[in-house]
């Protein structure tokens, strides 16, 4: 009876200590995160350094999306995405490497109005602001028409990181077709429009936005025919 007795304690204890050991294993895996660094700015390089998230690091270069990051000892290659890992690197400035890796200005748009009619055009930097060239259609047939307009976009507010509201002015052609009295034109030839804007863009990701405009087209001429239109846009950010 008191053999059996220790057997059936040493048998408890064995699976206690087995239970222990499974239900720490996990857990200890589970701590041991790290970060690779690699020997130069792209995955086809080697990792040749791992650090924890809680070691101090220091950028000292950017090439692109790449930035070159040291402890003091070492130092190594990681992309702009993953300095969120590091839980002691400054938020702001990695919020501002997150920005300045991201790609260029030029915008390529598609965009679908209340009016019935779509426009392509594209936004692009010069010097230190944004210009946009755009080409806007009416709905085909007799009452067809179109608008040509290059213009300034500015940004006014930015209350989150990834929405920016701004507004927009710009001067263009515009010109009705055979049969359509759009622009009130009384020939077929082109009138001078002005418009004003205002939109809201959502960056959803690193190289796509999309958002909502409001604007305001108007003739200048004698007859400043006036038109209002609401539209979605959709932007790919080469």
């Amino acid at each position: 009876m008191i053999q059996a007795h220790r057997l059936f304690t040493s048998l408890a204890l064995t699976m206690i200590v087995l239970s222990a050991s499974l239900v720490s294993a996990p857990r200890a895996s589970a701590e041991q995160v790290y970060i690779g660094l690699r020997n130069g700015p792209s995955e086809a390089f080697p990792v040749i350094y791992e650090v924890t998230p809680r070691r101090h690091l220091e950028v000292i270069y950017r090439r692109g999306s790449w930035v070159k990051a040291t402890d003091g000892r070492s130092s190594g290659w990681l992309h702009v995405d993953d300095l969120h890992l590091l839980e002691t690197f400054p938020r702001d400035e990695l919020w501002k490497l997150v920005n300045d890796a991201r790609p260029g200005r030029v915008r390529p748009e598609f965009v679908l109005s209340s009016l019935d009619a779509y426009a392509v055009g594209v936004v692009f930097p010069l010097f230190s602001q944004d210009l946009f060239a755009r080409y806007t259609r009416g709905p085909e047939g007799e009452t067809s028409w179109s608008l040509t307009e290059f213009g300034l976009l500015n940004d006014f507010a930015r209350p989150v990181d990834d929405l920016v509201f701004s507004w927009s002015g710009a001067l263009g052609y515009g010109k009705d077709q055979q049969g359509s009295r759009f622009w009130d034109s009384e020939t077929d030839d082109p009138v001078w429009v002005g418009t004003a804007g205002a939109e809201a863009m959502w960056r959803v990701d690193r190289y796509f936005e999309i958002g909502v405009r409001g604007e305001v087209a108007t003739t200048l001429n004698s007859e400043m025919t006036t038109h209002r239109s609401a539209s979605l846009v959709w932007r790919v950010r080469l």
